[in-house]
């Protein structure tokens, strides 16, 4: 899965992502509202394999 994210929103999940390892958590969910809705959230760190690690690099490029 591939996004067009801004650097705001990537830094976002990336602070996100080193809360919850540090809390020993790799799942999170919650509801948020935004723009006058209310949305469901959920948030789930999976490690990437080392061998997937390359075409994970590629993407960015």
């Amino acid at each position: 899965m591939q996004s067009h994210m801004t650097f705001e929103i990537c830094r976002a999940l990336t602070q996100l992502a080193r809360e919850l390892l540090v809390a020993g958590e790799q799942h999170a969910g919650t509801h948020v509202l935004a723009q006058g809705r209310v949305y469901r959230v959920d948030v789930s760190l999976e490690p990437v394999p080392v061998d997937q690690l390359q075409d994970i690099i590629n993407r960015y490029r």
